[in-house]
């Protein structure tokens, strides 16, 4: 009776913090810009292809007049699963913010879920419940769940190849489980190889004798089978171009003449560099109440190994391996939040434990105090559009990337814009695949409204921004797009003579939006703007109410 009692708590608590991971996740999803990296992966997730427009790293797309088969099985900087995932979703769903961030959100929720049963696998229920509850409402996971990076999949991949690795020790044929999901990491992106060293080094420490398990073997034959897409892929990239994809060449110390602007990793610095930014990384997600939990249960875990017996060891050995390559991963690939982040539910874990580990009445205190804290983090970060307090103590500057600066009003602007018509006019582009896109496009709108309109935006606009706003309207559905630079370069009257009858320019009017760096910016909008100083702008606003773009249109 009482244990049944006690199962029925705990699927109640569970239950409500699955309720409350979900909503932290899903709700309001659609509202922030898409300013970051999200942008270049959702680009190429609509049309799954390997192409977002930018000389500096062009792709096997490119670089052949027709796309060899191959170059469709993986992307030239990444794998492919999360293309992949994010393209189901908009084909099934439709083209919106909202559908870009859905599948992150989901997994991310998930990933709670998936927490609880390896909490209590490796330790007991109370653990796998508190370790749930704190990822639940944890702002760095919230954060990562909320955006279209990979890290929310690869999460989710790992914490499934962990339970499974957990589980296979009881019944052999969880190993079949735990090689599919571990070629799906894989698939998910690079960074989860970071999982091989943990799973071999404790297996040597502690199971050595299950190598000489057949399923053991035909597990790992099992992960290289579901990663063979991308090891195809690189052998047909070295066949035909000397090389492998940009993160393995890099990796070699392969010079690709194509990839010589690779920012991301020259921003992460040498390794004294990285390490110096890994511990304020780690604060920024966790905030001081959190951190100083983290610090306290690393101490403890530490303590509590040399103090158990061996059995006993086991599952902190697992638990201290993975926060220890984990921390050797961020100075390989450079400390960056999104980099970090995938540690967070082994931080819970090891949190929920410490905390299952006191008292009752302590731990009732430590739940207590650090979820209204986490929630209020949350909120205070992603939710409000102006936060309360200041940055690092009340909310992270994690909210730099989930904004309201006004792009996704815009974005909706341009969408009303181009509601149930078709582009009478379309550039042609340069490549065949693009071309087959674009006929597509305007295939699919035949029945709608043919309306000539030209779209003219603010080059100083941010690159990401744009990319999802304006060049996802000229790749995806054939309206004709320039910069404001590429405008004044031509003669006002060709507009009219190829059939353009309304001209959209979008001027950037408030420097509180995100734009290029100010070395970068250009004067033609300025120019532009004042020639059209007698036309009366549509105001874009962000959520405050503050303006932030003007809409001049120029009709024929």
């Amino acid at each position: 009776m009482i244990v049944s009692r006690f199962r029925s708590r705990s699927g109640f608590g569970l239950m409500l913090i699955l309720l409350v991971a979900g909503a932290l996740r899903l709700f309001q999803l659609g509202a922030a810009d898409v300013i970051t990296d999200e942008a270049l992966i959702a680009f190429r997730s609509i049309g799954y292809i390997d192409f977002f427009a930018s000389p500096y790293q062009t792709t096997p797309y490119e670089w052949f007049s027709d796309v060899p088969r191959w170059a469709m099985l993986s992307f030239h900087d990444h794998p492919p699963l999360v293309f992949l995932l994010q393209h189901w979703f908009f084909m099934l769903f439709g083209e919106s913010v909202l559908t870009l961030r859905l599948p992150f959100a989901l997994a991310g929720t998930a990933s709670v879920y998936l927490l609880y049963f390896v909490g209590r696998k490796l330790f007991n229920e109370r653990t796998g419940l508190i370790a749930a509850a704190l990822l639940a409402v944890s702002p760095y996971h919230v954060w990562i769940s909320r955006i279209g990076l990979q890290e929310s999949v690869v999460i989710f991949f790992s914490l499934l190849t962990l339970y499974f690795f957990i589980k296979s020790f009881d019944d052999y044929r969880f190993w079949y489980g735990w090689g599919v999901a571990l070629g799906l990491a894989f698939l998910t992106k690079y960074t989860a190889f970071i999982l091989l060293p943990v799973f071999l080094i404790y297996l040597v420490w502690k199971e050595r004798h299950l190598f000489k398990q057949i399923h053991v073997w035909l597990a790992v034959a099992l992960a290289l089978l579901v990663f063979s897409p991308v090891l195809v892929y690189n052998a047909s990239l070295f066949s035909e171009r000397g090389h492998f994809d940009l993160q393995f060449s890099h990796v070699f110390g392969q010079q690709v003449e194509a990839w010589q602007s690779l920012p991301g990793k020259i921003q992460a610095g040498g390794i004294a560099d990285r390490l110096f930014d890994l511990a304020p990384r780690f604060y920024q997600g966790l905030l001081l109440p959190m951190s100083l939990l983290l610090i306290s249960a690393l101490a403890y875990l530490l303590m509590k190994f040399f103090r158990s017996a061996r059995d006993d060891q086991k599952p902190l050995l697992l638990l201290g391996l993975l926060f220890d390559f984990y921390l050797l991963s961020f100075l390989l690939t450079g400390p960056a939040s999104r980099f970090v982040v995938v540690i967070t539910p082994i931080i819970a874990l090891i949190a929920g434990w410490f905390i299952a580990e006191r008292s009752r009445w302590l731990r009732i205190s430590l739940v207590s105090g650090i979820i209204i804290f986490e929630l209020f983090f949350t909120v205070d970060t992603l939710f409000l559009v102006q936060p309360v307090g200041a940055e690092d103590v009340t909310y992270s500057r994690l909210r730099r990337d989930s904004a309201f600066w006004g792009y996704h009003q815009l974005d909706q602007f341009i969408e009303a814009t181009v509601s149930n018509k078709r582009p009478a006019v379309s550039f042609s582009t340069r490549y065949r695949f693009l071309e087959d896109i674009k006929q597509q496009a305007l295939t699919r709108a035949a029945n709608n409204e043919p309306a000539g309109i030209l779209f003219v935006y603010d080059q100083n606009m941010d690159d990401l921004a744009a990319l999802w706003v304006f060049h996802r309207q000229l790749v995806y559905r054939g309206w004709p797009v320039l910069t404001a630079d590429q405008f004044m370069e031509q003669d006002r009257g060709i507009w009219a003579a190829q059939g353009i009858t309304d001209i959209y320019f979008v001027d950037v009017i408030n420097d509180m939006v995100l734009q290029r760096p100010l070395d970068e910016r250009t004067t033609a909008a300025d120019l532009l703007a004042e020639e059209l100083n007698d036309i009366e702008p549509t105001i874009i606003k962000r959520p405050d109410g503050r303006a932030v773009f003007a809409v001049y249109t120029i009709s024929f």
